[in-house]
């Protein structure tokens, strides 16, 4: 015979009843409250997981309700300008050229220090490894 959760509470019961009094029925209220413990905490999850759901829809929806106005408003507005673009490039373009004039100086810097008196020859190109001819000077020796 096999024994039911029922059968096993009323054995319990029984066996238990002369040693602890009353001690059955607060299992049973403890047990009853982790499980509406856990039904609240269920619920609270459920709506908090409806909250983001219903947030997310929203969120959705306007972008969605944007894109559409600003398709219809688009042909109206005035050509972005590119002042801000071209500020940037010239802005990198600088920074560059006085990138190379601070290394090509320091290169000449440790030549002089090596070499006291003789004329520096030309820098090889930093991150350029590809071939290349000099107009007007001596090509410097590869390393």
């Amino acid at each position: 015979m096999l024994l039911t959760t029922q059968h096993s509470y009323y054995l319990f019961s029984l066996l238990s009843k002369p040693l602890l009094q009353g001690t059955h029925q607060n299992l049973r209220s403890i047990e009853e409250r982790g499980r509406e413990r856990n039904v609240r905490e269920r619920e609270r999850e459920s709506a908090m997981a409806s909250r983001f759901w219903r947030w997310y829809a929203d969120r959705e929806f306007y972008k969605w309700e944007k894109t559409v106005l600003w398709d219809m408003i688009e042909p109206y507005r005035r050509p972005r300008s590119f002042a801000p673009l071209i500020s940037i490039y010239v802005a990198a373009f600088y920074t560059g050229v006085v990138g190379a004039a601070v290394t090509e100086q320091l290169y000449k810097e440790k030549y002089w220090e090596e070499h006291p008196g003789e004329a520096v020859p030309l820098m090889r190109p930093k991150f350029y490894w590809g071939p290349w001819r000099v107009m007007n000077g001596e090509v410097p020796p590869s390393k």
